[in-house]
Protein backbone atom coordinates (compact mmCIF):
# COMPACT_ATOMS: atom_id res chain seq x y z
CA UNK A 1 0.00 0.00 0.00
CA UNK A 2 0.66 3.79 -0.76
CA UNK A 3 0.64 5.86 2.03
CA UNK A 4 -2.46 7.57 0.96
CA UNK A 5 -3.95 4.48 0.95
CA UNK A 6 -4.17 4.60 4.75
CA UNK A 7 -8.23 6.15 4.64
CA UNK A 8 -9.28 3.53 2.25
CA UNK A 9 -7.23 0.81 4.34
CA UNK A 10 -8.49 2.67 7.81
CA UNK A 11 -12.79 2.24 5.78
CA UNK A 12 -11.65 -1.31 5.15
CA UNK A 13 -10.61 -2.27 8.51
CA UNK A 14 -13.73 0.06 10.97
CA UNK A 15 -15.95 -2.02 8.23
CA UNK A 16 -14.43 -5.76 9.40
CA UNK A 17 -14.83 -4.83 12.76
CA UNK A 18 -18.22 -3.18 12.69
CA UNK A 19 -19.91 -6.07 11.39
CA UNK A 20 -18.66 -7.99 13.54
CA UNK A 21 -20.15 -5.35 16.10
CA UNK A 22 -16.80 -4.09 17.59
CA UNK A 23 -14.98 -0.71 17.10
CA UNK A 24 -11.35 -0.04 15.91
CA UNK A 25 -9.08 2.42 18.09
CA UNK A 26 -6.80 4.72 16.27
CA UNK A 27 -3.85 3.29 18.02
CA UNK A 28 -5.14 -0.12 16.82
CA UNK A 29 -6.07 0.97 13.22
CA UNK A 30 -2.39 2.52 13.23
CA UNK A 31 -0.49 -0.79 13.92
CA UNK A 32 -2.97 -2.72 11.35
CA UNK A 33 -1.54 -0.75 8.45
CA UNK A 34 2.10 -0.45 9.88
CA UNK A 35 1.50 -4.46 9.95
CA UNK A 36 -0.11 -4.70 6.36
CA UNK A 37 1.76 -1.99 4.81
CA UNK A 38 3.79 -3.95 2.21
CA UNK A 39 0.43 -5.59 0.74
CA UNK A 40 -1.34 -4.20 -2.21
CA UNK A 41 -5.00 -3.17 -1.15
CA UNK A 42 -6.71 -5.10 -3.35
CA UNK A 43 -5.67 -8.00 -1.84
CA UNK A 44 -6.40 -6.77 1.63
CA UNK A 45 -9.84 -6.00 0.42
CA UNK A 46 -9.92 -9.63 -0.97
CA UNK A 47 -8.90 -11.15 2.62
CA UNK A 48 -11.29 -9.33 4.67
CA UNK A 49 -14.09 -10.15 2.33
CA UNK A 50 -12.97 -13.89 3.10
CA UNK A 51 -12.42 -13.71 6.79
CA UNK A 52 -16.51 -11.85 6.77
CA UNK A 53 -17.79 -14.76 5.04
CA UNK A 54 -15.62 -17.30 6.75
CA UNK A 55 -16.25 -15.94 10.81
CA UNK A 56 -18.48 -14.20 12.68
CA UNK A 57 -15.61 -12.78 14.87
CA UNK A 58 -13.42 -9.67 14.31
CA UNK A 59 -10.10 -10.58 12.36
CA UNK A 60 -6.89 -11.30 13.32
CA UNK A 61 -3.54 -10.54 11.64
CA UNK A 62 -3.32 -13.68 11.60
CA UNK A 63 -6.42 -14.39 9.80
CA UNK A 64 -5.50 -12.21 7.00
CA UNK A 65 -2.05 -13.69 6.50
CA UNK A 66 -3.71 -16.72 5.69
CA UNK A 67 -6.18 -15.55 2.97
CA UNK A 68 -2.98 -13.25 1.76
CA UNK A 69 -0.20 -16.10 1.48
CA UNK A 70 -2.32 -19.16 1.54
CA UNK A 71 -4.51 -17.98 -1.68
CA UNK A 72 -2.64 -19.70 -4.18
CA UNK A 73 -3.33 -23.81 -2.47
CA UNK A 74 -7.19 -22.69 -3.18
CA UNK A 75 -6.95 -22.24 -7.05
CA UNK A 76 -3.68 -22.56 -7.72
CA UNK A 77 -2.73 -18.86 -8.26
CA UNK A 78 0.43 -18.02 -7.35
CA UNK A 79 1.22 -15.03 -4.57
CA UNK A 80 2.13 -11.76 -6.65
CA UNK A 81 6.09 -12.31 -5.67
CA UNK A 82 6.30 -15.61 -7.42
CA UNK A 83 4.24 -14.37 -10.12
CA UNK A 84 6.40 -11.57 -11.03
CA UNK A 85 9.44 -13.78 -10.84
CA UNK A 86 7.87 -16.20 -13.46
CA UNK A 87 6.98 -13.60 -16.00
CA UNK A 88 10.33 -11.89 -15.63
CA UNK A 89 12.15 -15.00 -15.70
CA UNK A 90 10.29 -15.40 -19.11
CA UNK A 91 10.37 -11.39 -20.28
CA UNK A 92 14.25 -11.37 -19.69
CA UNK A 93 15.26 -15.07 -21.08
CA UNK A 94 13.89 -16.11 -24.75
CA UNK A 95 15.22 -18.97 -24.03
CA UNK A 96 12.10 -19.30 -21.27
CA UNK A 97 9.06 -21.48 -21.78
CA UNK A 98 6.26 -19.34 -19.43
CA UNK A 99 3.01 -20.84 -18.16
CA UNK A 100 1.50 -17.69 -17.34
CA UNK A 101 -2.37 -17.14 -16.22
CA UNK A 102 -4.97 -14.31 -17.34
CA UNK A 103 -4.18 -12.06 -14.28
CA UNK A 104 -0.17 -12.28 -14.42
CA UNK A 105 -0.43 -11.20 -18.41
CA UNK A 106 -3.09 -8.68 -17.80
CA UNK A 107 -1.03 -7.17 -14.82
CA UNK A 108 2.32 -7.62 -17.16
CA UNK A 109 0.12 -5.39 -19.64
CA UNK A 110 -0.06 -2.71 -17.29
CA UNK A 111 3.45 -2.83 -15.83
CA UNK A 112 5.62 -3.58 -19.37
CA UNK A 113 6.04 0.10 -20.00
CA UNK A 114 7.32 1.29 -16.94
CA UNK A 115 10.09 -2.39 -17.30
CA UNK A 116 10.90 -1.10 -20.68
CA UNK A 117 11.75 2.41 -19.57
CA UNK A 118 14.23 0.98 -17.24
CA UNK A 119 12.24 1.29 -13.95
CA UNK A 120 12.37 -2.39 -12.63
CA UNK A 121 11.35 -1.00 -9.05
CA UNK A 122 8.50 0.84 -10.35
CA UNK A 123 7.52 -1.97 -12.67
CA UNK A 124 7.20 -4.66 -9.86
CA UNK A 125 5.05 -2.36 -7.61
CA UNK A 126 2.80 -1.52 -10.78
CA UNK A 127 2.64 -5.48 -11.04
CA UNK A 128 1.59 -6.28 -7.54
CA UNK A 129 -1.04 -4.31 -7.00
CA UNK A 130 -2.72 -4.81 -10.43
CA UNK A 131 -2.34 -8.34 -10.37
CA UNK A 132 -3.38 -8.61 -6.69
CA UNK A 133 -6.90 -6.75 -8.09
CA UNK A 134 -7.42 -9.03 -11.13
CA UNK A 135 -6.94 -12.22 -8.49
CA UNK A 136 -9.29 -10.50 -6.27
CA UNK A 137 -11.70 -10.04 -8.94
CA UNK A 138 -11.57 -13.45 -10.60
CA UNK A 139 -12.26 -15.06 -6.87
CA UNK A 140 -14.76 -12.92 -6.02
CA UNK A 141 -16.70 -13.76 -9.12
CA UNK A 142 -15.61 -17.68 -8.62
CA UNK A 143 -13.35 -17.67 -12.19
CA UNK A 144 -10.78 -20.49 -11.77
CA UNK A 145 -7.58 -19.83 -13.13
CA UNK A 146 -6.73 -20.27 -16.50
CA UNK A 147 -3.30 -20.73 -17.93
CA UNK A 148 -1.96 -20.53 -21.18
CA UNK A 149 1.65 -21.18 -22.69
CA UNK A 150 4.37 -18.86 -24.26
CA UNK A 151 6.82 -21.29 -25.70
CA UNK A 152 10.76 -20.08 -25.54
CA UNK A 153 13.00 -21.45 -27.72
CA UNK A 154 14.83 -23.79 -25.88
CA UNK A 155 13.84 -27.27 -26.93
CA UNK A 156 15.20 -28.75 -23.02
CA UNK A 157 13.86 -25.95 -20.62
CA UNK A 158 10.45 -26.00 -22.90
CA UNK A 159 10.55 -29.43 -21.99
CA UNK A 160 11.32 -28.93 -18.03
CA UNK A 161 8.66 -26.10 -17.88
CA UNK A 162 5.83 -28.27 -19.16
CA UNK A 163 6.31 -31.36 -17.07
CA UNK A 164 6.38 -28.95 -14.36
CA UNK A 165 3.19 -26.98 -15.57
CA UNK A 166 1.50 -30.35 -15.58
CA UNK A 167 2.40 -31.17 -12.22
CA UNK A 168 0.97 -28.26 -10.65
CA UNK A 169 -1.90 -29.11 -12.21
CA UNK A 170 -1.86 -25.99 -14.34
CA UNK A 171 -2.52 -27.90 -17.77
CA UNK A 172 -2.84 -31.28 -19.40
CA UNK A 173 -1.10 -34.13 -20.09
CA UNK A 174 -2.03 -33.96 -23.50
CA UNK A 175 -1.93 -29.90 -24.06
CA UNK A 176 1.51 -30.55 -23.15
CA UNK A 177 2.57 -33.13 -25.11
CA UNK A 178 0.89 -30.97 -27.88
CA UNK A 179 3.64 -28.34 -27.56
CA UNK A 180 6.74 -30.56 -26.95
CA UNK A 181 9.30 -29.00 -30.11
CA UNK A 182 9.78 -30.75 -33.10
CA UNK A 183 12.52 -30.15 -35.01
CA UNK A 184 14.60 -27.33 -33.42
CA UNK A 185 17.80 -25.15 -35.01
CA UNK A 186 19.82 -27.93 -33.67
CA UNK A 187 18.15 -30.45 -35.86
CA UNK A 188 18.15 -28.46 -38.52
CA UNK A 189 22.04 -27.53 -38.00
CA UNK A 190 22.66 -31.62 -38.38
CA UNK A 191 20.60 -31.36 -42.30
CA UNK A 192 22.95 -29.19 -43.01
CA UNK A 193 25.50 -31.06 -42.16
CA UNK A 194 24.79 -33.53 -44.62
CA UNK A 195 25.53 -31.01 -46.90
CA UNK A 196 29.26 -30.23 -45.77
CA UNK A 197 29.98 -33.08 -42.93
CA UNK A 198 33.63 -33.86 -44.17
CA UNK A 199 32.87 -37.31 -42.55
CA UNK A 200 29.65 -38.30 -43.51
CA UNK A 201 29.80 -39.33 -47.84
CA UNK A 202 28.72 -36.17 -49.80
CA UNK A 203 24.99 -36.60 -51.25
CA UNK A 204 24.71 -36.30 -54.90
CA UNK A 205 23.15 -32.93 -56.30
CA UNK A 206 19.79 -34.34 -56.80
CA UNK A 207 19.47 -35.65 -52.87
CA UNK A 208 21.62 -32.41 -51.68
CA UNK A 209 18.59 -30.25 -53.10
CA UNK A 210 16.25 -32.16 -51.56
CA UNK A 211 17.87 -31.42 -47.82
CA UNK A 212 18.19 -28.02 -48.62
CA UNK A 213 14.49 -27.47 -49.48
CA UNK A 214 13.49 -29.90 -46.66
CA UNK A 215 15.66 -27.48 -44.19
CA UNK A 216 14.21 -24.70 -45.68
CA UNK A 217 10.85 -25.63 -45.38
CA UNK A 218 11.39 -26.58 -41.54
CA UNK A 219 12.66 -22.94 -40.79
CA UNK A 220 9.79 -21.54 -42.66
CA UNK A 221 7.22 -23.72 -40.25
CA UNK A 222 9.31 -22.64 -37.00
CA UNK A 223 9.14 -19.09 -38.15
CA UNK A 224 4.63 -19.63 -38.87
CA UNK A 225 4.56 -20.98 -36.28
CA UNK A 226 6.32 -18.13 -33.77
CA UNK A 227 4.60 -15.44 -36.17
CA UNK A 228 1.30 -17.24 -35.13
CA UNK A 229 2.17 -17.52 -31.46
CA UNK A 230 2.82 -13.67 -31.62
CA UNK A 231 -0.24 -12.96 -33.23
CA UNK A 232 -2.13 -14.77 -30.92
CA UNK A 233 -0.62 -12.82 -27.89
CA UNK A 234 -1.41 -9.67 -29.89
CA UNK A 235 -4.82 -10.81 -30.36
CA UNK A 236 -5.11 -11.44 -26.38
CA UNK A 237 -3.93 -8.15 -25.19
CA UNK A 238 -6.13 -6.25 -27.31
CA UNK A 239 -9.08 -8.13 -26.54
CA UNK A 240 -8.11 -7.58 -22.65
CA UNK A 241 -8.08 -3.72 -23.22
CA UNK A 242 -11.26 -3.75 -24.86
CA UNK A 243 -12.72 -5.56 -22.13
CA UNK A 244 -11.15 -2.90 -19.47
CA UNK A 245 -12.59 -0.41 -21.79
CA UNK A 246 -16.06 -1.76 -21.62
CA UNK A 247 -15.28 -2.01 -17.63
CA UNK A 248 -13.93 1.53 -17.55
CA UNK A 249 -17.52 2.76 -19.17
CA UNK A 250 -19.88 0.92 -17.04
CA UNK A 251 -18.13 2.02 -13.71
CA UNK A 252 -18.64 5.88 -15.47
CA UNK A 253 -21.77 5.22 -15.81
CA UNK A 254 -23.10 4.14 -12.44
CA UNK A 255 -20.70 6.92 -10.81
CA UNK A 256 -22.96 9.53 -13.35
CA UNK A 257 -25.92 8.09 -12.27
CA UNK A 258 -27.81 10.33 -9.38
CA UNK A 259 -28.21 8.85 -5.93
CA UNK A 260 -31.00 6.82 -4.78
CA UNK A 261 -33.71 9.02 -2.24
CA UNK A 262 -34.62 6.63 0.60
CA UNK A 263 -38.55 5.37 0.61
CA UNK A 264 -40.66 7.61 2.36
Amino acid sequence: MRTDDKPEFGRLLVKAFRFAGKEVHPEQAADWFDEFQGYPLAALDAAFRRHRRESPHPPKPADLYRHLDGGAAADGRPGGDEAWGMLLGLVRDERETGVLSDEMRAAWAVCQPILDAGDAVGARRCFLEVYAREVASARERHVPARWTVTLGTDRRLREDRLRQAVSAGRIGADHARSLLPGPDTSSLEQVAGLLEGSDAPRPDAETAGRLRALAALLRKSLADDEEARRAERERRRAAEAERKRHAGERIDSWLEQPPKRAAG
